[in-house]
């Protein structure tokens, strides 16, 4: 298993001062768990690329030596902006493997963003990526399945307990970059904060490979709305630190996360994609334990949406 200490998070603290947005932990105004918590938001859908992706991306290519000029990624969207951000922070060529059935607007966005992007089928995406970073010497920078990708998506818990130590963190499970770098973060910290990952229904390897002990995969992707969070199977690095640190998951209906996807926008006046308000929607129903004076933080993982798909949920 891969060990991420604490030092190694807070380096990739400092590589990304000055890069991304050390975002707000906002209150949920007049909305509690059913216990009495209050409920707060990691609002990661205002990093400038759109998602938490962001801070995984920008402290693997910090690392990186000065010869390696070029990096690939594939992605279904929110990974794939913040590596072609990233790539244009520190001067490097991005080339984006990307398939199909991506959204269009997130295809756009990463072009603007200056990187070039080739489709290929879902099928052939990782393997696309491999063999073109073989062949042309780039880095490939994987969306969650790398040791540093991991350390920087953590930093988020750094920035959450530096606020608040919490009853729990509520966290959106797709490869599982996101929760495994909190939660080894936050438990060297304060073990006794609870890290809940929250996956859809229709997408629930996570939640049966967290339950099982043994790593599950889905068969194809589902029709559930939380897009960004369509990934087969966890990481081969993300699975034994979820293991390791996450305290539990859960699933949440498609119902459950339109609802919370709208309740942000209507109530807390915040954008967010449906995979981003997973974990609100999960903390509402989560029966957690503790005092009720300590607060519950969910990570809004991402906005990169558009007026006419929220108008559509």
């Amino acid at each position: 298993m891969v060990t991420i200490g604490l030092e190694e998070f807070q380096l990739a603290r400092n590589a990304l001062k000055g890069k991304i947005l050390h975002t707000p932990l906002l209150p949920f105004p007049f909305l509690k768990t059913q216990q009495g918590h209050p409920i707060y938001l990691k609002a990661e859908n205002l990093q400038p690329s759109g998602s938490f992706k962001i801070r995984g991306a920008t402290f693997c290519i910090s690392k990186l030596p000065p010869e390696t000029t070029q990096v690939v990624a594939y992605s279904t969207g929110n990974h794939a902006q913040a590596v072609a951000l990233a790539a244009r922070q520190y001067g490097r060529k991005a080339t984006i493997v990307m398939s199909p059935e991506t959204l269009a607007f997130k295809i756009a966005a990463t072009q603007a963003l200056g990187a070039e992007v080739v489709i290929v089928p879902a099928s052939e995406r990782k393997k696309y990526a491999e063999e073109l970073a073989a062949s042309t010497g780039a880095y490939l920078i994987p969306p969650f399945d790398h040791p540093d990708i991991i350390t920087g998506q953590g930093t988020i818990g750094l920035e959450i307990i530096e606020a608040v130590v919490p009853a729990a963190i509520v966290v959106p499970l797709g490869g599982g970059g996101l929760i495994a770098g909190i939660a080894a973060a936050v438990k060297q910290l304060y073990p006794s904060v609870k890290l809940i990952g929250v996956e859809p229904e229709l997408e629930n390897d996570g939640w049966r490979s967290f339950h099982s002990g043994t790593l599950a995969t889905m068969a194809g992707p589902s029709n559930s709305v939380a897009d960004a969070v369509k990934i087969p199977c966890l990481g081969e690095l993300t699975f034994p630190l979820i293991r390791d640190y996450v305290d539990d998951v859960i699933t949440v209906s498609e119902i459950a996360t339109i609802a919370a996807t709208k309740m942000l926008l209507e109530s807390a006046h915040l954008v967010a994609e449906p995979s981003g308000a997973l974990a609100l929607a999960g903390a509402l129903f989560y029966p957690f334990s503790g005092s009720p004076d300590k607060p519950v933080v969910c990570i809004l993982s991402g906005g990169n949406t558009t007026l006419s798909l929220l108008s559509k949920l």
